[in-house]
């Protein structure tokens, strides 16, 4: 289990920087896309796709050739030597270093969860130092009527920049140093909140936080948060500026002078706010030209197609690896009957059998006893048709990975053919059809379809 989920994060991990690197072309050749916020939350959610169950399409259920022979062995079965299980080296137990791998993952995970909280604390320690401002004096009317009903404004003395803080009770603080600046200076920058306030973005950019601290072992997540906080900006100032695009000169002014005035260490790495704190020169260079230049549309139908576009192909090239596996068979496999005596060990020799090699092992169960699945997978036979009628009633499942279990002389079925059962399911009783000397269960493991010694997979 630890195996394959540490696996599966790790090809995501690949995907989601196959998808990174794929989408840069495109930013670079369509600009428009750098200003489209959700597209970086459509390539975040393309990026756990490999996560998603996968239908095995074109999925070849074969039954191994072995087992359709007359004969009790194959030729190649007739040379084998008998090995005792005290002779066989057993496999190596590597489950123990996944789970160790996978608690660190798990630990750091938390470590990082428990700092973001502590960024929490901090900006609402903030907040609950700040003054209470009232609303009506700084927001026009038409402003007031599109706020949530738990709104407030709060002002600050620490030289932070603006930012909207909250779930449900939003909080807009605002910096002693507005009072330095003009009039429509300060309209801008409450503007420019409460765009963000209207775009969801503190929501978007806490979950965001959540998601990249519990992945943090996925770089390219952090590479998507930054990129969606830069286009978060440029979208904003674009919507500012739609309404009022005379104030272009005006709005670049505020925001060289926000600059000065906010220190970087203060500043709320939780909460969108005028200036971030981990922003780069560039980035505000691109925002100064982008007030003074058209910035490039995207339409409606320009949007969909590009995210239809997006999300097929990754879809398509997901299902197109589907069939490659990252994962192993587990190691120790769940014992058909339980703890029970063995009559008869892989590889033995008996007159019964003309003296050629046991083909796998039998269970000393009596009749009526519970069988069970060794392990998950697909049920392929469950008659006494199907196989040579020395195997009599019989069960045979193949689990991927080339791995199939199969359990013959049954006496009942609890399962059909085409069935997916789950390990420890159980799957019939045992009996004593086929060509046998009494009740018990003959057991056998296929890999590639070739008979093996099932004994290093079971703890017997």
């Amino acid at each position: 289990m630890a195996e394959q989920l540490l696996l599966s994060l790790l090809l995501c991990s690949l995907w989601s920087g196959l998808l990174w690197f794929a989408t840069q072309p495109l930013l670079k050749k369509f600009s428009a896309l750098q200003h489209w916020p959700a597209l970086y939350w459509c390539l975040l959610i393309l990026s756990f796709l490999p996560l998603l169950p996968m239908p095995e399409l074109y999925q070849h259920w074969s039954i191994p050739s072995v087992l359709l022979q007359d004969t009790l062995t194959s030729v190649q079965v007739l040379a084998a030597q008998p090995q005792h299980p005290s002779l066989v080296e057993p496999a190596v137990n590597t489950a123990l270093y996944w789970y160790i791998t996978l608690s660190f993952v798990c630990i750091v995970s938390l470590l990082l969860l428990w700092r973001l909280v502590k960024q929490w604390q901090q900006v609402q320690h903030l907040i609950a130092q700040a003054e209470q401002v009232d609303t009506a004096s700084l927001l026009s009317q038409a402003q007031l009527e599109v706020l949530p009903q738990r709104f407030e404004i709060r002002q600050t003395q620490a030289a932070v920049s603006p930012f909207i803080s909250g779930w449900k009770h939003i909080v807009l603080v605002l910096p002693a140093y507005i009072e330095t600046m003009s009039e429509q200076q300060r309209q801008l920058l409450i503007e420019h909140e409460l765009v963000h306030l209207q775009r969801r973005d503190p929501q978007q950019l806490l979950l965001l936080r959540i998601l990249v601290a519990l992945c943090w072992f996925n770089p390219i997540l952090r590479l998507i948060e930054q990129a969606f906080i830069r286009s978060m900006e440029l979208a904003v100032d674009k919507a500012v500026l739609k309404k009022q695009p005379e104030q272009a000169l005006l709005y670049g002014q505020t925001l060289l002078c926000s600059l000065k005035q906010s220190q970087a260490e203060q500043m709320p790495a939780l909460m969108p706010g005028f200036i971030q704190n981990q922003a780069s020169q560039s980035f505000y260079q691109q925002r100064l030209q982008q007030l003074f230049q058209p910035a490039p549309v995207l339409s409606f139908w320009q949007k969909w197609r590009a995210t239809a576009a997006l999300c097929s192909t990754a879809l398509l090239l997901n299902v197109g690896c589907a069939q490659l596996s990252f994962s192993s068979p587990p190691e120790e496999w769940v014992l058909p009957v339980g703890k029970v005596p063995i009559n008869s060990f892989y590889g033995e020799k008996h007159p019964f059998r003309k003296n050629r090699p046991h083909q796998g092992l039998d269970f000393g169960a009596k009749r009526g006893a519970t069988v069970k699945a060794a392990q998950k997978g697909k049920v392929l036979i469950a008659d006494d048709k199907s196989l040579h009628d020395r195997y009599g009633k019989t069960v045979l499942i193949d689990h991927g990975h080339g791995y199939q279990t199969l359990y013959a002389h049954l006496d009942d079925f609890y399962i059909k053919p085409g069935q997916t059962v789950e390990p420890g399911q159980p799957i019939g009783k045992v009996g004593s059809t086929g060509r046998v000397t009494g009740p018990h269960l003959h057991f056998e493991l296929l890999v590639d379809g070739k008979q093996q010694d099932p004994t290093p997979y079971l703890k017997l």
